[in-house]
């Protein structure tokens, strides 16, 4: 009898190891156990009730008995998608026991990886995105009141880079102008012509101020010289930015709490009198108005006449255009 019962053991704890690696392929079930009311950021094979296996291009889930959540659960979903991609989760309806009933999300196969999302409560809270092709869900409910629990889809995106080579074009956080995901990290890399430069025109921005950041490279990666950060709500202006070179990297970062609409950005790619001209006949009230353009005062027919010269607005684009904003006018 105790050979049988070491046996039964063995095979349990199998079980439970294989849902954190890459074998599994099927539903696996798993022996169970008490769990504290406060989450843990540790987990072994002792400690799992329960779990499955989630794969495809996209799918959805439930906590057991949805909608009514079991008492004394610890049971974890194993999402994985293709290797190419990542794993977008929407969580859809979301009922718990506030601060006993607990979902966890890790961006990876196991506990060990790091922390995406840790809720409690009756709010649903804004979708979520892994960094590689697996994310682990995690549910722990106590022994007392339950709720609802919670209904969740997932889907197999593709990471949030963009590699762009074209002269002119226009770059939004995704789902603009609706809300952004949390815990992502998105990135446009654009390139031009060698003897190019850029000009960024950024339009309502909105992201949650000094969480949500948009950082701008002059070069292609987060190691070439840093150019600007943007953050909170600047829907009434226009923000702009130049850079020196032809390539430029545009990165948003947000992290697991309050999403807003991100933000929309327009490029052009041109050479310094190009550039220089397009930005005079696009926001001529600003180069008029800014208190970096030199003026001239000249007095003709009894009045007084000002004038902005060529060089007057070769300044102004070096100085001025290159981290600057104006008011919209809508």
């Amino acid at each position: 009898m105790d050979a049988l019962r070491a046996v039964i053991v063995a095979l349990s704890l199998l079980g439970v190891a294989i849902i954190y690696s890459d074998i599994v392929e099927d539903e696996t079930e798993f022996p169970n156990q008490e769990s504290d009311s406060t989450p843990s950021t540790d987990i072994n094979v002792e400690a799992v009730l329960s779990g499955q296996l989630l794969t495809g291009e996209s799918g959805s889930f439930e906590s057991p008995n949805y909608p009514t959540a079991d008492h004394q659960l610890d049971y974890v979903w194993l999402i994985k998608v293709g290797p190419t991609k990542t794993v977008r989760l929407v969580l859809i309806d979301f009922d718990t026991e506030t601060g006993f009933d607990y979902i966890i999300v890790h961006d990876g196969d196991s506990t060990e990886h790091p922390i995406l999302l840790v809720h409690s409560g009756n709010s649903v809270p804004p979708p979520i995105r892994s960094t590689s092709h697996k994310m682990l869900v995690r549910f722990i409910t106590n022994n007392k009141g339950t709720s609802r629990g919670f209904h969740a889809n997932f889907f197999a995106v593709p990471p949030c880079f963009n590699a762009i080579q074209s002269s002119s074009g226009v770059i939004a956080s995704p789902s603009f102008p609706f809300s952004y995901d949390s815990n992502m990290r998105c990135e446009w890399l654009i390139t031009v012509g060698h003897s190019e430069r850029i000009l960024l025109e950024f339009f309502d921005v909105n992201t949650e101020k000094d969480y949500d950041v948009i950082q701008i490279y002059d070069g292609d990666s987060d190691r070439a010289p840093f150019l600007q950060r943007i953050s909170g709500d600047h829907r009434n202006e226009v923000l702009f930015q130049v850079s020196t070179s032809n390539v430029v990297l545009v990165s948003l970062t947000t992290d697991e709490s309050i999403s807003e609409t991100g933000f929309a950005a327009k490029f052009t790619a041109g050479n310094h009198a190009d550039l220089m001209q397009y930005f005079v006949e696009e926001y001529p009230d600003f180069l008029k108005d800014s208190e970096l353009n030199r003026k001239t005062e000249e007095e003709q027919d009894g009045r007084q006449e000002i004038k902005t010269t060529i060089s007057d607005a070769m300044i102004f684009y070096e100085e001025g255009v290159k981290s600057s904003n104006i008011t919209s006018s809508e």
